[in-house]
């Protein structure tokens, strides 16, 4: 099986930790070769078995979306499509919790669809039918912001104005109450102080972003934090596979202002105990992902 990933606008590390990537040696000697290119004409010229595009298209980000970069592609895509119909079209859904699907330009009925931490009621996807809907995670090794050290904040957030109007800016302010609470329109710490400042926080606050977000939640779970996100997050399969529960992997709030009462009672000496039960269940449960058996399964099926 010959997989050609066309991508356009998404930074290296970005695709190199996309786990048909990651793990693209693993994948070939199960006979399925992955080769990543550029979503030029050239690339558009080829047949493939299976084909996915890995582009960005965030029609509402002038930063990141270009419509002069965006569109050929598109025309590119469609032409591709009546050319070489016998080539599975994977639709890549790559926006962390995108409620509604952020794909659909691409897709048609019957492609089947990659999606990264999709709703557990996958009618929310809509149009996507349910059972076309394979989670995925990029691959998160790394233990960023995990500390020896006695923590010196009980709880922190540092983040971007991004997400629901307003909705960032109000958790860090709750935050910033028994803690580290930052929310700019811009990155204000480079990712070494972040990870530095996070290090030395009990509690990781998890917010909705773009989306929801996950990959905050999984720096906190590798790092061995106990995660306090909110009720959208909840709705969601942020590790593909796992029904993740609050009050055994994470704690939970509906409004931004209840984090100070909760963090305040969730780090009294007594619980402590408790949060790092939950802590350690939420990284196990992390660590419990294997990117690569899903592959293999996503692609076997596809050969079928």
């Amino acid at each position: 099986m010959h997989v050609g990933v066309l991508t356009e606008g998404i930074a290296q590390d970005e695709i190199d930790t996309q786990p048909w990537v990651y793990h693209r040696e693993a994948l070939a000697a199960d006979g399925i070769r992955i080769e990543v290119l550029p979503a030029d004409e050239d690339a558009f010229a080829r047949r493939f078995d299976v084909m996915m595009l890995h582009v960005w298209q965030d029609w509402d980000n002038p930063r990141r979306f270009v419509a002069q970069r965006i569109v050929p592609i598109m025309q590119r895509y469609a032409v591709y499509r009546a050319r070489f119909p016998e080539t599975v079209q994977v639709i890549l859904n790559h926006v962390d919790m995108a409620h509604p699907p952020f794909a659909t330009a691409y897709w048609r009925l019957g492609d089947p669809v990659l999606y990264k931490t999709p709703a557990y009621d996958r009618s929310k996807l809509a149009p996507f039918p349910p059972e076309t809907i394979w989670a995925y995670e990029r691959i998160w090794n790394a233990s960023r912001i995990g500390s020896t050290d006695p923590p010196k904040y009980q709880a922190g957030f540092i983040g971007t104005a991004s997400g629901p109007r307003g909705y960032r800016r109000r958790v860090a302010d709750a935050t910033a109450k028994v803690g580290i609470g930052v929310c700019k329109a811009q990155p204000r710490y480079t990712r070494r102080k972040h990870d530095a400042l996070m290090a030395q926080c009990r509690i990781m606050v998890c917010p909705r972003g773009w989306g929801e977000h996950s990959g905050r939640h999984w720096d906190a779970w590798m790092s061995g934090k106990p995660v306090l996100t909110d009720r959208a997050c909840a709705a969601t399969e942020m590790i593909p596979g796992e029904r993740l529960c609050a009050g055994e992997h994470y704690l939970v709030f509906d409004e931004p202002e209840e984090i100070p009462d909760l963090v305040s009672d969730w780090c009294r000496p007594s619980r402590a105990d408790d949060l790092a039960a939950i802590a350690a269940r939420g990284r196990e449960a992390a660590q419990a992902y294997d990117a690569l058996a899903c592959m293999r399964k996503f692609f076997s099926r596809l050969a079928h």
